[in-house]
């Protein structure tokens, strides 16, 4: 007798949902993470704030990963300078916001959820439930 195997697995949808579903979730931890970077508050440099904030957003590497770059004005990045972590700030009295590394712990905390939520989304064209 023969064997007929037929379904998402067979067809490589299931293989394509997978990748939709990482390229997805990739991309809205990104977004995520520009909106958390976005809403934190910093009073001490106004001016820079709004040019940092606005000039935020996702860049795709590739299919599984999304990065966030400091933004640059005229060549100058000034993420460092915000962040903490230029030999500007070793001699200055201000220390930085620390915002990418409060917005990566935040993220990861959420990242669970929102994979899931993708998840949920490509599911059922793999063959499974939602």
């Amino acid at each position: 007798s023969d064997c007929r195997v037929e379904g998402p697995l067979a067809n490589g949808e299931a293989e394509k949902a997978a990748q939709d579903w990482a390229t997805n979730t990739t991309q809205a931890i990104g977004d995520k993470g520009v909106e958390l970077l976005r809403a934190f508050p910093m009073n001490k440099t106004g001016r820079a704030r709004g040019g940092f904030q606005r000039a935020l957003k996702t860049v795709r590497k590739s299919a599984t990963q999304v990065d966030i770059p400091g933004p640059s004005q005229r060549g100058v990045v000034f993420s460092p300078w915000l962040e903490g972590t230029s030999q500007r700030n070793q001699s200055a009295h201000f220390k930085g916001y620390h915002l990418f590394r409060k917005a990566r712990t935040q993220l990861n905390k959420l990242a669970p959820d929102i994979a899931q939520k993708e998840l949920d989304k490509v599911l059922p064209r793999m063959g499974g439930e939602t």
